[in-house]
């Protein structure tokens, strides 16, 4: 009589273990992740901000202690001038398009467009048209 062995998500054909990749981490085998931890799902993003007659409206959508998301509404020809973060920072466009300036060149960003910039590199902002757009401030680890 033989007893398999076989750990749990390892095949027992002869070709050697097989993978389930639905239930294994690449890297160690195991399987990935935790079951332990917090999902924070937010809504209603577009809209949350009103922009006024002179300036973007914003408002904080997240905030932890890694992350910060604050959101933006730009209306058509509102900017932001010369500023920088000081942490790395993710700019998403939600809707609409802006003229994005950096020390070395200007972008132009469109609806589900990302760009990363690192800590302190100085931008500007110019709506090419109403605009949601969501800053995600990376904050390092106390």
């Amino acid at each position: 009589m033989t007893e398999d062995t076989t750990p749990p998500g390892r095949g027992a054909t002869t070709g050697g273990p097989t993978r389930d990749p639905a239930t294994e981490d690449r890297a160690s085998g195991r399987r990935a992740g935790t079951d332990e931890g917090t999902a924070t799902h937010h809504t209603d993003i577009i809209g949350r901000a009103e922009p006024s007659a002179k300036r973007p409206g914003a408002a904080v959508v997240h905030e932890d202690e890694t992350t910060k998301i604050v959101v933006f509404e730009f209306d058509e020809g509102q900017e932001m001038p010369d500023h920088a973060a000081f942490h790395p920072i993710l700019v998403q466009l939600l809707k609409g398009s802006v003229e994005f300036g950096l020390p070395d060149r200007t972008l132009e960003l469109h609806t589900g467009e990302v760009l990363h910039l690192t800590a302190k590199l100085r931008h500007r902002v110019r709506a090419l048209e109403p605009t949601t757009l969501t800053i995600t401030m990376l904050l390092p680890r106390s």
